[in-house]
This record gives structure tokens, C-alpha cells and sequence, in this order.
């Protein structure tokens, strides 16, 4: 039996035309709000993760005389960037590329590092690329289009 022959007992039981379907768009899995909602829950947990962060390294010890580290700085610089993330939670454009440009600094300079900060304090080096992982996702997030500002009234 040849291909020819087996295919002799086939009929067709779809539409008589040869017509092609049409081709449809395809639609997004997730909406403009979704991928708002997860961009602020990843930035919830980066911000969550930056002040455990903080605590890890209090819990060690700070390098050298402890009255000349920065800690005031390190305490400003955290509540700054939730500040940041206040405004981008509220929909503001500037504050959108902002977080989205120091998401992305911050995963292309401090990735690098983990792997020395592994060797010195596994713990600390987790919880620093868990917060770059969040950083990284909510970025990209933060990177398609997001729903409109809406006014409550």
C-alpha cells in the first residue's frame, strides 16, 4: 500500500473551502494591571529584603571604628528608595523609569559580587540576590505598558 492509496479513504471533515483561518492576535496571558500588581509585590519584597539586609549587617558587626560607618546614610538611602517606590506604586511616569534604571544598575553592579560575598557570608550574599532578583523582575515589570493613572473622586 502506497502513501497514494492510504490516503484514498480520507474525507474531510472540516469546511469544503481550502480557505486558510484567519490568523488571530495574540492575546496578552496577563493584563496591564497584573503585571502592575507583580511589578509592586516584587518591589515590596526588594524593599523588604534591602532593611533585612541592613540587619544582617548590623548583626555582624560593622567594619572597623563603628562610629565613622555611614549609618545614617545607609538608614536615609533605604528610606529614599521607599519613597521611590511610593510614587511608582502611585503611577507616576518619572518615578516608573527611575525605579526601572536603578533596577537595572543595581542587578549590573552588584551581581557580579555575589559570588565573593558567598565565600565571606552566605547568608547575606542570598538575601542580596534574592533582592536582585525582585529587583530585576519588578523592573521588567515596570518595562511594559501599565495601566492608566486613574482618579478617585
Amino acid at each position: 500500500m502506497t502513501t497514494m492509496h492510504a490516503s484514498d479513504g480520507y474525507t474531510r471533515e472540516t469546511s469544503d473551502s481550502d480557505e486558510v483561518p484567519e490568523l488571530r492576535a495574540a492575546t496578552p496571558l496577563t493584563t496591564p494591571e497584573q503585571r502592575f500588581t507583580s511589578a509592586m509585590a516584587c518591589l515590596g519584597a526588594a524593599y523588604a529584603l534591602s532593611w533585612t539586609e541592613f540587619a544582617l549587617m548590623l548583626a555582624i558587626g560593622l567594619p572597623g571604628d563603628a562610629s565613622s560607618h555611614p549609618l545614617a546614610a545607609s538608614v536615609a538611602s533605604r528610606v529614599l528608595v521607599g519613597l521611590l517606590y511610593v510614587c511608582a506604586a502611585s503611577r507616576l511616569q518619572w518615578a516608573r523609569w527611575v525605579t526601572v534604571v536603578l533596577g537595572f544598575v543595581s542587578v549590573a553592579l552588584v551581581a557580579p559580587t555575589i559570588g565573593l560575598q558567598w565565600h565571606v557570608f552566605p547568608a547575606g550574599a542570598f538575601v542580596v540576590g534574592a533582592g536582585l532578583v525582585c529587583k530585576f523582575a519588578a523592573s521588567l515589570y515596570l518595562l511594559s505598558p501599565m495601566p492608566p493613572r486613574t482618579l478617585k473622586q
